[in-house]
């Protein structure tokens, strides 16, 4: 008889067999499921049963003891101690923080030197006004002299979107403007836009009418978080009607611009505006004197996605014409609005605006020739703007204006933006 070869394989695989055959024996009933684990670790079940809070016990709460500082039964959850933290306060006054600075006396009230302790809570002293405008002047007070430690000052869109009135906040920027205006009257009026007849354009006839004028700006900004100093330049094509056509580079204009109080309400900014001459005066590309322009801004927070910009400024020139040359004050309101967001970050912001020009002194030349005072006269145009900000450092808008008034600076002036900051 041929005997069976010994072939060692055989044996043990019966033996795997046996083995897995009394492991499935002894399982025990419920349904399990290996995870993936490495080679060298153990295999790891879990149970899929669902899970029951019905007998979870309470969590086991402090019992009174027989102590006899404990006031509470025995056997009953006892109330936590409130411990104090710090020196005893009496009725009616403030306890400070652990962490705060020096204190001031206010009487019953103490008050910390710095306004406020903690985030979001100011601990000034309290409003004990009974009247309305006492009240009003606590939250003048409550909004100047304490306001949110909290607050971060960061440059926002919604602060820098009006396209006629300055923002409030310094900060890195670099804009090219192009202005298209149309139908601007009496030209020489206090010698704003351009000089008088025989220093500025000579007409053909007695006056000028109106002109029609394109302006390319370049601006520029730098400087820290609360102080900026600012450039401009411009390159002017003019086209009055009875005086010869004019193309060239325009006045210069440098500036300054300090941000004097900034909180999460509003921010307050003080402008120093010096247009020097540097066009072509008789082309009508300049004024052919120096100006003074300071200038208040006002940003104000109407509501989260609502700013206010104010602007209020003085133009003064200097070594102008004895009769042209005049002073003229300029005010202007931006009511910002953010309109959607193409993108998270990038905010689509409509504008409001309103600007007026009162001319305090000078005079213009009239119908006749003749120079008649500009004194009483005011200008005034509103605007309706759109402006995108792509993203922090680029925005593009545009923006239309139209004179409100019979007499005005342009029947309808189309001004664009393209701006990054840096």
């Amino acid at each position: 008889m041929r005997r069976l070869s010994r072939n060692p394989i055989l044996p043990g695989l019966a033996i795997l067999l046996l083995i897995a055959m009394g492991w499935s024996t002894n399982a025990p009933g419920q349904e399990t499921q290996a995870v993936f684990n490495m080679p060298l670790d153990s295999p790891f079940f879990y149970d899929v049963r669902p899970i029951s809070f019905d007998a979870a016990a309470p969590l086991p709460m402090p019992m009174s003891t027989t102590s006899p500082t404990s006031s509470a039964p025995i056997g009953q959850p006892e109330t936590p101690e409130v411990i104090p933290i710090g020196p005893a306060v009496e009725e009616g006054q403030m306890a400070p923080l652990p962490d705060q600075g020096p204190w001031e006396d206010w009487g019953m009230y103490a008050i910390p030197l710095n306004g406020c302790s903690t985030c979001g809570e100011c601990r000034c002293e309290p409003n004990t006004a009974t009247t309305r405008v006492g009240r009003f002047l606590w939250l003048v007070q409550h909004a100047v002299c304490c306001t949110d430690p909290c607050y971060e000052p960061a440059w926002r869109p919604l602060e820098d979107s009006a396209f006629f009135i300055n923002s409030a906040r310094p900060q890195g920027t670099m804009r090219f403007r192009w202005d298209a205006g149309f139908g601007l009257s009496n030209p020489d009026r206090a010698e704003y836009f351009w000089a008088k007849p025989g220093i500025g354009p000579s007409p053909t006839g007695t006056y000028v009418p109106d002109v029609d004028y394109m302006t390319l700006y370049q601006y520029t900004e730098t400087g820290g978080k609360k102080f900026s100093a600012t450039f401009e330049y411009k390159y002017m094509e003019v086209d009055p009607e009875g005086a010869p056509h004019g193309a060239g580079f325009g006045d210069m204009t440098i500036g300054t611009k300090t941000l004097l109080f900034d909180n999460g309400l509003f921010q307050v900014a003080f402008l120093m505006k010096t247009h020097m001459p540097a066009g072509r005066v008789s082309r009508g590309l300049g004024t052919g004197h120096v100006s003074l322009e300071p200038v208040v801004v006002v940003g104000i927070h109407v509501a989260a996605e609502t700013y206010m910009q104010v602007e209020v400024g003085e133009w003064i020139p200097i070594a102008a014409d004895p009769t042209y040359g005049g002073s003229l004050l300029h005010a202007g309101v931006s009511i910002n609005q953010v309109l959607g967001y193409p993108a998270p970050s990038s905010p689509l912001i409509g504008t409001l605006e309103l600007d007026t020009w009162s001319f305090q002194a000078g005079a213009y030349t009239n119908s006749l020739g003749v120079a008649t005072s500009a004194s009483g006269a005011m200008y005034a145009q509103t605007s309706l703007g759109l402006r995108w900000f792509i993203c922090k450092n680029y925005d593009v808008g545009a923006s239309f204006a139209g004179g409100v008034t019979n007499e005005h600076w342009a029947d309808y002036l189309v001004r664009t933006d393209f701006r990054f900051r840096f």
